[in-house]
């Protein structure tokens, strides 16, 4: 268990540094937005409901970058399966 904690020590340090980067070049309105919802969404315990390694994910339908819907279970019928969820419309 002690790669998954270097590993999440090392995004964690990352994050620290992309923040450093970062922060200072968005307007004070817009950080003070993107601050806030993120205390907001970490107030909920989203986090504390999250799978974690090991964890077996539900099945289920969702679009994919084409719009076609598609089907956990299908894709790992076929093999190993990473998903990378995006949040909004971009």
């Amino acid at each position: 268990m002690s790669d998954q904690s270097g590993l999440n020590q090392e995004l964690k340090q990352a994050i620290e540094a992309f923040q450093q980067e970062m922060l200072p070049k968005i307007p004070a309105e817009i950080r003070t937005t993107l601050q806030r919802t993120t205390e907001d969404l970490v107030k909920t315990g989203i986090a504390d409901r999250a799978l974690t390694v090991g964890d077996t994910a539900p099945d289920f339908s969702l679009p994919n970058v084409g719009g076609e819907q598609v089907r956990l279970s299908s894709l790992l019928s076929e093999g190993p399966v990473v998903l990378a969820f995006y949040r909004g419309n971009w």
